[in-house]
């Protein structure tokens, strides 16, 4: 036997099946797609009232969860393409359901929750197209947040960005973000949310620290100047200072706290207007040693300083000139578990010291009153 000629002829049929068997390993395109989502269902029992729609039709001050005493669904479905290889990437979100008339501002059942492509530079990744916005501690994906309900505070932020923003991962657990934008929640879709003027934002963060989370952001969203005495073609300025901090205590034990602070500068006089809101939002998430079972408790206050006057676009008369309003919400939310699928009951109480709620069918506004609601939700996750 001529070793030699096998060995030569084992070699030559390795070189030739080689990159073909590394042509079959190479993953496909489609091995480079994840699908994901959650689908969730809630009724909110306005304990204010319980039956009566003929004096308030929604729950003052609630962002998603403002229609009460009916069976409400939301869902999202998300699908997510990444190349290693390149560094490029591309996220698409489908959501359906209630909460899009509070997210676009205009009600459609079915409409897209980001749609953006990323391509990484080393520590840098630049996003360009809709993304949901940096600013602010909570999210609106229905399963990522310790409460069902939206807060106060997250009411008073963005939602979204149409537009481009850069990434960048650095050394030491730092981080930051920079991005450029149509405006506050601007969607291309509707021509009656297109703002004149562009929105810039920048976030840091530090992660450095075992289980603990810090975050900073300053948003400027500049609207046309269409009101007032002030002449056409300035712009109204609107400024967003967030701040906020997670921290893990242990595997039963999380808190997190959030402030913003809002206001808005007149474009023909450059005067800072209402509002001038100041909100503080502190969380608290307890693991019970049921197995799956948590509690999670969250404590606000919302301030704006220049809402005294006896009337105020958009919002409720009723405060002397001079008296600063304020609002607090606190909310209890309990969850549990069973594997995709989460149970939820949350109580949540608002307060305002102005004419903000009225009581089981009552017109009669008191600014002592307290608007309660009991929330029952289950959501299902993948």
């Amino acid at each position: 036997m001529d070793i030699r000629r096998h060995l030569i002829g084992g070699l030559l049929a390795g070189a030739v099946l080689a990159p073909a068997m590394a042509q079959a390993d190479a993953p496909k395109w489609y091995d480079k797609l994840t699908l994901g989502g959650y689908a969730a269902g809630d009724y909110v029992l306005w304990l204010n009232q319980p039956g009566a729609f003929s004096n308030n039709a929604t729950i003052p001050n609630r962002v998603f969860d403002a229609n009460p005493n009916v069976f409400s669904y939301n869902g999202e479905l998300t699908l997510a393409y990444a190349d290693t290889a390149s560094g490029t990437s591309a996220n698409v979100d489908v959501l359906y359901g209630t909460l899009n008339n509070v997210i676009f501002g205009w009600g459609p059942t079915l409409a897209i929750g980001q749609a953006y492509l990323s391509q990484s530079f080393g520590p840098l990744t630049l996003d360009l197209g809709k993304f949901a916005t940096p600013v602010g501690y909570e999210t609106w994906n229905l399963t990522a947040n310790a409460n069902y309900s939206r807060s106060l505070t997250y009411s008073l932020e963005p939602f979204f960005q149409t537009g481009a923003k850069v990434d960048y991962a650095g050394p030491g657990g730092f981080g930051a973000n920079l991005w450029v934008d149509d405006g506050n929640s601007i969607d291309p879709t509707n021509n009656s949310q297109r703002s004149d003027g562009k929105g810039w934002g920048l976030a840091l963060s530090y992660t450095g620290i075992k289980s603990l989370a810090l975050n900073a952001q300053l948003y400027r969203d500049q609207e046309a100047f269409h009101s007032g005495s002030g002449p056409a073609g300035y712009f109204d300025t609107n400024d967003m200072i967030d701040v906020n901090a997670a921290y893990t205590l242990s595997d039963s034990f999380s808190f997190a706290a959030e402030y913003l602070y809002d206001t808005i500068v007149d474009g023909s006089t450059t005067t800072p207007y209402s509002p001038k809101i100041n909100a503080l939002a502190l969380y608290a998430t307890y693991n019970t040693p049921v197995k799956n079972l948590s509690v999670s408790g969250r404590a606000e206050q919302v301030m704006n300083p220049d809402r005294g006057a006896t009337t105020n676009a958009g919002h409720a008369p009723g405060l002397l000139t001079g008296t600063d309003y304020t609002m607090d919400s606190y909310t209890l939310t309990v969850k549990y578990a069973m594997g995709p699928v989460t149970d939820i009951v949350e109580y949540r109480a608002d307060a305002a010291n102005g004419y903000d709620f009225n009581t089981n069918g009552n017109n009669g506004l008191n600014p002592s009153q307290v608007d309660q609601t009991l929330t029952f939700a289950a959501t299902y996750g993948f």
